[in-house]
């Protein structure tokens, strides 16, 4: 009987030494899981960067050349040139667009901001230019409106950048 005894704790002696055996192999391969998902979490944080002033100063050059082509353009000016204030635009989108790591949800809020901004910018545009030729109290709030998305764009960035693990 007392062998037994002596046999039972030597076969729970054993079993426990291979269950600590087994938890400390475990632990150390979430030690090395971890390791190596911080390693890739820093690797997408370092391609996330960007100029953080980029956004901001496509968002100035829309608001200065809205206002200048409203307050200095004749009505009778070739189509073209409003195309051309749309060239800040292809630059935000794609900027938004080739975005490698972003926080949930900014996708969906960058397109909305650049549907908005595109569609702010077409009806002062199109409104300006056919009944407010040169008319400051036209194109001034305007052109700021053609260049808030950006800045909206912009505030976003910053603040995804300070939150951890989401930006630089």
């Amino acid at each position: 009987m007392h062998e037994e005894q002596a046999g039972g704790s030597r076969e729970a002696r054993e079993a426990r030494e291979a269950r600590e055996a087994r938890e400390a192999r475990e632990a150390r391969e979430a030690r090395e899981a971890l390791a190596s998902a911080d390693a890739v979490a820093s690797r997408m944080r370092g391609g996330n960067r960007r100029p953080g002033p980029l956004v901001f100063l496509l968002g100035l050059a829309m608001t200065l050349m809205t206002g200048a082509y409203g307050l200095f353009v004749e009505p009778s000016t070739p189509a073209a040139v409003p195309a051309l204030l749309l060239i800040p635009f292809f630059g935000l989108v794609i900027y938004t667009a080739t975005r490698p790591v972003l926080p949930r949800h900014h996708r969906t809020r960058y397109a909305l901001t650049t549907t908005a901004g595109a569609a702010v910018y077409s009806l002062a545009v199109t409104l300006g230019t056919a009944f407010f030729s040169g008319e400051a109290l036209w194109w001034v709030p305007a052109a700021v409106l053609c260049g808030l998305p950006f800045f909206v764009i912009g505030a976003l960035d910053r603040r995804a950048a300070r939150t951890p693990g989401t930006g630089t």
